[in-house]
């Protein structure tokens, strides 16, 4: 019995060590207030477990050498790209005040200027997607360079991988790169097997292996979705190269997923493109000095056209750049901003920012889908519904599928879309594309777009959500304390 008591008090004395030294490490990290309290709960409440939750997930190690590598990499192509865009006149400063703060910071933290002369099209129909994606690489003249988070082992995006394998064999340069965790089932799958033997090059993004967890994070991932084609034409937005059987469940009513693509041709397809190739670096080995070579000289505009700027971030040399475009944006909103999301976690300053528009008077409407692939997430994201109705903003539930488009619109005048959710993963943790378009035209159309989900849902009220069950709060709130993690 003496034995085992000091055996007992020895534990004890180690894991109360652990928990005061992560305490001590977490308070010095100097993140956001919300972050760091949601984390010492967890240390402190969730005996080891908590410690190693936190080893394993509380920081941002993506590894020495390749965040050194990537800040290397991005620096030289974004330099080279950004003054051939000025020499060409493609670089963009007008616009209104509220237009030209957001332009600016975003080339500050993005690396990128907003860009004229562009032509963009909204596509909001999955098949149509894949279909009309097909048709541009079977055009295709010299590379198709193509980027997704999850690429489907089987259906209908064996149609794009088809159309990469008859690129190939006529000599056009394809490089694929694709989530290894995402896409795990389609690097083993035949139809990669056929691209590889047609002369497609496949690399998986961020690679999960026992030696990498000893120095980085495995939930680190390439969320983007990008197609840049002959530094002409390009795609991103929300959608996957999936189609609508994806995750389609039924029986919880989870499903079909429901996305928006912009489609671009114009210099901001390129922009697109040196996005994809300060990727491709990384994980492929293939070492890219002149970025010129993909950029080819395309007519100078006669006019602004549709005016758009790149915005990439990740959790290498630009952690905050979409974070901090969209709360700029939503700071200069004066009459309306409407946001579509599958997933709503936002930190602090983006709810804070959402309630400060309310409470002035801008019309703030949220779109979220009524039911949810991730219960957890749904959780979360409930929970900050009482303090936006409460400022005045509203909240609706889309009921036609599951949500996946990440839109807003502000003032019928700026409009984002890209593959980044509204929650603190996308904005810290995985590497994302967000578009910022600086035209009425296109955010019209995107506005138009957003207002067909907003006739499919039903608002969520104050006094509803008011008398919502207790254990329904609880349940909320204590999935809100697990936001670091979502």
């Amino acid at each position: 019995m003496f034995n085992l008591g000091w055996f007992g008090l020895t534990i004890l004395f180690v894991d109360w060590t652990i928990r005061v030294a992560l305490s001590v490490r977490i308070i010095t990290r100097r993140r956001p207030l919300t972050t760091s309290l949601a984390w010492l709960v967890i240390v402190f409440f969730l005996p080891l477990a908590g410690a190693v939750l936190y080893l394993t997930f509380g920081e941002v190690r993506l590894g020495r050498r390749r965040h050194a590598r990537y800040r290397e990499l991005t620096r030289g192509l974004e330099q080279q790209a950004a003054k051939l865009w000025k020499h060409r006149h493609f670089a963009w400063d007008g616009g209104s005040a509220a237009v030209q703060q957001i332009a600016h910071y975003g080339d500050a933290v993005g690396g990128s200027p907003p860009l004229r002369g562009n032509s963009l099209d909204l596509v909001h129909d999955t098949d149509d997607m894949i279909d009309r994606l097909a048709q541009d690489i079977d055009e295709a003249q010299a590379h198709c360079h193509v980027l997704f988070y999850i690429w489907q082992a089987e259906g209908r995006a064996e149609v794009v991988g088809d159309a990469l394998a008859r690129a190939a064999q006529r000599g056009v340069t394809c490089r694929v790169l694709v989530d290894a965790v995402g896409s795990k089932a389609f690097l083993r799958s035949a139809q990669a097997r056929r691209m590889r033997e047609a002369g497609v090059r496949i690399v998986a993004a961020l690679p999960v292996n026992p030696v990498r967890m000893l120095f980085s994070r495995m939930d680190l991932r390439n969320h983007r979705k990008i197609v840049a084609i002959d530094g002409r034409v390009a795609w991103t937005g929300s959608q996957n190269l999936t189609d609508k059987t994806f995750k389609l469940d039924e029986k919880r009513g989870i499903g079909p997923w429901v996305d928006a693509m912009v489609r671009i041709e114009g210099p901001a397809a390129q922009s697109l493109d040196v996005v994809f190739l300060c990727d491709w670096q990384l994980d492929a080995s293939e070492r890219i000095d002149d970025v010129t070579q993909f950029l080819p000289v395309i007519p100078r505009p006669e006019h602004d056209g549709t005016v758009t700027q790149v915005i990439p971030s990740g959790p290498g040399a630009t952690p905050e750049a979409i974070h901090q475009a969209l709360l700029t944006a939503i700071y200069t909103a004066r009459e309306e901003i409407i946001m579509t999301t599958p997933y709503f976690v936002p930190d602090e300053s983006t709810k804070t920012a959402l309630q400060a528009a309310a409470m002035r008077g801008v019309r703030v409407t949220i779109v979220l889908p009524a039911r949810n692939d991730s219960p957890l997430v749904a959780a979360a994201s409930r929970s900050y519904y009482l303090d936006l109705l409460e400022a005045g903003a509203k909240v609706m539930h889309f009921r036609q599928g599951l949500l996946h488009a990440k839109t807003v619109t502000i003032d019928r005048e700026i409009a984002i879309i890209g593959s980044a959710n509204f929650d603190m993963r996308s904005f810290w943790l995985n590497y994302e594309v967000t578009l910022l378009v600086y035209n009425s035209d296109f955010a019209s159309m995107l506005r138009f777009l957003q207002k067909q989900y907003m006739e499919v849902s039903t608002v969520v009220t104050l006094r509803e959500w008011s008398e919502r069950p207790f254990h329904h709060i609880v349940v909320q709130n204590a999935a809100r304390l697990m936001a670091p993690l979502l």
